[in-house]
């Protein structure tokens, strides 16, 4: 076939019983680092040619992960947004999670309703929240205000 072969977008798709949105954060695997997984929001997902199904993610950064490292204010959820992009197969995506801003956490934190603590309870692994910004290529770090 010459040329690009043709892709085929979605919006979502459901794997092992989960919706899996564009727009979604999600924990992708990670073998070996089961303290820090990889955490990203899925920009895309297409079908590309052969049926392999992918993903681009735009990544977060845990602050171990950060030139500057873990600092004091960093709290044990806290991820950096960063301009990293790249590409998986969608079998990488572990399962969904959050990323919240700094005031959506607190106030999830200091008042969750028994709903929420049985659905997105904030011991949960799977909640996580923003504490600022981070470009790899630069080593530049920004805190959320």
């Amino acid at each position: 076939m010459k040329g690009k072969a043709k892709k085929v977008f979605y919006k979502a798709i459901c794997r092992d019983r989960e919706v899996i949105r564009v727009n979604d954060c999600a924990v992708f695997l990670s073998t070996g680092r089961p303290h820090l997984p990889y955490v990203g929001r899925i920009e895309s997902m297409w079908e590309a040619w052969g049926g392999n199904m992918v993903v681009k993610v735009k990544w977060f950064y845990h602050p171990e992960e950060t030139k500057a490292g873990r600092r004091p204010n960093d709290g044990k959820m806290a991820l950096y947004q960063s301009p990293h992009v790249d590409e998986n197969d969608v079998q990488t995506i572990s399962h969904k999670c959050e990323v919240l801003s700094i005031e959506d956490y607190d106030s999830r934190l200091s008042s969750p309703s028994p709903k929420e603590k049985s659905k997105h309870g904030i011991d949960s692994d799977d909640v996580y929240y923003l504490a600022g910004t981070y470009d790899p290529a630069t080593g530049m770090q920004t805190e959320e205000m």
